[in-house]
């Protein structure tokens, strides 16, 4: 076993303060949308789960009108025309509205930021992940992954609304990896963007799920191959396999799927891009 040489001391004194510099950048982040989050919170077998969800959008006519917006979108080819909250619900089911809600919310973030390359840049591939993780969630039976996928690299999004141009202008060269990229990004900001979702989620108040798939998409050790956070790990990679990578890398390859998966018609590659496409097409920017 090779011995690993600790860094001299100077080192780890530079590296500790840009690691609490980018702290202190992240405690600035303006707060999540509340209503959105209420809804994140809201669990969909609870007995009251439609009227919690109603209640929570009536409170909200903004991101209401988005909603039904979105709603009778060509996204879902809904025949009757979505006219109330309690349709919205009922109609597409309590996940799927509060899929739709939280990319609502996030794409505000997203029109409230120059609109760069590299914004439209990350956006495609969150959208991109969240989408093939809602499939993968339907194949093995697992709810919520579609949010779970939208939400996994807000620690980019918290590094961007806080660093600003610094962190875009440094993202935005293009790397060998992922892998490389992270290494990079550890040596430039102090941590990694997985390691910012941990203040970002902590500090927008997420559930535990969103905040592991945030933490620990590029965690080979995470959990099983079925699994939440491993499910989102896998979109992500597909996600860049398929041209929506997640920062300027060589091209992908597709990742190996699980033999329970691999002949799913589901996961051809012309059928996600069509349907990732449609879903990037849908949310205002």
């Amino acid at each position: 076993m090779a011995t690993l040489i600790s860094p001299p001391p100077e080192h780890d004194a530079e590296l500790a303060a840009r690691h609490a510099q980018t702290v202190i950048c992240l405690s600035k982040l303006p707060p999540f949308h509340p209503a959105a989050l209420k809804l994140l919170n809201i669990a969909s077998d609870s007995g009251t789960a439609v009227d919690d969800f109603e209640g929570v959008f009536k409170t909200d006519p903004a991101l209401t009108a988005d909603l039904l917006l979105v709603a009778n979108s060509p996204l879902f080819g809904t025949r009757a025309s979505i006219a109330s909250i309690r349709h919205a619900i009922t109609h597409l089911g309590l996940d799927r509205v509060r899929s739709l809600a939280s990319t609502i919310t996030l794409s505000f973030f997203v029109r409230n930021q120059p609109r760069t390359a590299f914004v439209r840049h990350i956006w495609a591939h969150s959208v991109a992940t969240a989408t093939i993780a809602e499939i993968l969630g339907h194949l093995y039976k697992t709810a919520d992954l579609y949010t779970a996928g939208l939400v996994h690299d807000l620690g980019r999004l918290g590094l961007l609304l806080t660093i600003g141009q610094d962190y875009e202008n440094w993202i935005s060269a293009e790397v060998a990896s992922i892998d490389e990229s992270n290494a990079q990004e550890c040596a430039r900001f102090g941590m990694n963007h997985c390691e910012a979702a941990s203040h970002v989620a902590g500090k927008w108040g997420f559930p535990e799920v969103l905040q592991k798939s945030m933490i620990g998409h590029h965690n080979p050790e995470i959990g099983p191959p079925g699994a939440p956070v491993p499910l989102v790990q896998l979109a992500c990679r597909i996600a860049a396999a398929i041209g929506f990578p997640e920062v300027h890398q060589e091209p992908a390859e597709f990742p190996e799927l699980p033999a329970k998966i691999r002949a799913s018609e589901h996961l051809q590659v012309d059928r996600i891009r069509k349907r990732v496409d449609a879903q990037i097409a849908a949310f205002p920017r």
